[in-house]
């Protein structure tokens, strides 16, 4: 109905127009949908009830069924399978070309935006990816590491903190990458001490098996066949290689061990009181108990060389050495050292119970304690790093060469007495085909 003013004449109502924003937000919401069905996940349906709201570059969804999972989760989910085959060699490469970028003085975005696109796979393209966003977004480097945890430890994490503050990064950076091959290179070794004597175990016991097999039963049948006298010593092989050359000994000597291996990994090793315990133990086994102190003592020389180095403050170089000593005994160790600090003790009395314990060797002990009082720690614990991954080197080189004669020797026993116990029926049953003819 028009309204009449006090003239009589009669005007129209203004008519309100609908704000322009609802028609924006109505595109927005259409931008968004689209963006959201464009990752490459899979197919992601929404639920008609489903709406999309954009407000200040944040995508929210309002689902009313709870059926749409969140986009930070689809993200994490993207993140995760995108870098799921990045392999340590990869990162160490990374971080090598973004040291060449930034010394060549690209900034570091740029930097990072360049290496995403010179990555070897698609794996380490997506990681490098997400840093830079991360960066972008105006994060530091060390929170965008931090993200991908999978890849990156708190040791490096720290580093790239303390760099970041101190405006060193390129040099901590150098020092990560080295930091990290010596690391890669002492678990090598230690791997292959333990490889190479598995592997010339199960060559002996597929000789074995081989014999047990095809060899040995057909001596059994030719005793049978002429009622040949068996001794004691060529019953005992029979019986043995009857055990062995059995249709399901294989299976059962293959779910033993594998059984065994889950036992301790999965079982045993869950308590931190029995994980203690026996890296304890690798102490005391004679020639693995000197390999595990020198690596374990290069390990934790090595971690805290680099941290005292680049900045990290005394207590938490030894909370991060802590959590990255793969003995959880030396762990411990540190973890007294760390306490002793903390009541203002110093290192001295914590590092001479380790020593009684075995785990540190004395002259390791004296070096830090001079190292400590002149204020060399992170130059003497480098030398002492330098020093005992060649002794692991040595000890891996030696234990080769230790091995081989006496595995050698090993075999050749095994296989010399069933020659023997084959044999000695054979020579007893011809001379007595001998004797008989003679008659």
């Amino acid at each position: 109905m028009a309204a009449t003013d006090s003239s009589g004449a009669s005007k129209k109502r203004p008519v309100k127009k609908k704000p322009a924003k609802k028609k924006a937000a109505t595109k927005k919401k259409a931008v968004a949908r689209k963006s959201l069905s464009d990752l490459e996940v899979g197919e992601i349906s929404l639920p008609e009830e489903s709406t999309l709201e954009v407000s200040e570059g944040i995508l929210e969804v309002d689902d009313s069924s709870s059926a749409l999972p969140s986009v930070t989760a689809v993200q994490e989910t993207i993140t995760t399978r995108a870098t799921r085959n990045v392999r340590h060699r990869d990162i160490t490469v990374f971080l090598r070309q973004l040291i060449m970028l930034l010394e060549a003085g690209t900034p570091i975005l740029k930097s990072l935006k360049t290496l995403a696109t010179r990555g070897e796979h698609k794996g380490i393209r997506n990681l490098i990816t997400g840093i830079s966003e991360y960066v972008e977004a105006g994060n530091p480097l060390w929170q965008a590491f931090a993200r991908e945890g999978k890849h990156f430890s708190p040791v490096y994490i720290n580093l790239i903190k303390a760099a970041e503050a101190s405006g060193s990064l390129t040099t901590v950076l150098r020092r990560l990458v080295v930091y990290r091959e010596k690391r890669e290179f002492l678990r090598r070794q230690m791997m292959n001490a333990l490889i190479y004597p598995v592997s010339i175990a199960v060559i002996a016991y597929i000789i074995i098996y081989l014999l047990s097999t095809f060899l040995i039963p057909e001596f059994r049948a030719m005793f049978a066949e002429f009622d040949a006298p068996l001794n004691g010593f060529t019953k005992f092989v029979l019986d043995a290689a009857a055990v062995v050359g059995g249709s399901s000994s294989l299976v059962v000597v293959i779910v033993a061990v594998v059984g065994t291996w889950l036992l301790y990994t999965q079982v045993w090793l869950r308590s931190p009181v029995r994980r203690a315990a026996s890296d304890r133990l690798k102490f005391r086994i004679p020639v693995i108990g000197g390999l595990t102190r020198s690596s374990v003592v290069a390990e934790f020389t090595r971690t805290f060389a680099m941290l005292q180095r680049s900045g990290v403050l005394m207590m938490s170089t030894l909370e991060l050495c802590r959590n990255s000593m793969s003995n959880r005994a030396f762990a411990g160790a540190i973890q007294d050292m760390r306490d002793s600090v903390e009541r203002g003790d110093g290192l001295e009395g914590p590092l001479r119970d380790a020593e009684k314990k075995g785990l540190i060797p004395g002259v390791v002990v004296d070096m830090l304690i001079t190292g400590e009082e002149t204020g060399s720690m992170d130059n003497i614990a480098d030398q002492i790093a330098d020093s005992y991954e060649q002794e692991v080197q040595l000890l891996v080189s030696g234990l080769k060469e230790a091995i081989q004669p006496i595995m050698v020797v090993a075999i050749g026993l095994v296989v010399g007495g069933i020659v023997v116990a084959m044999f000695l029926p054979l020579v007893s049953l011809m001379t007595g085909i001998a004797e008989g003819g003679g008659m």
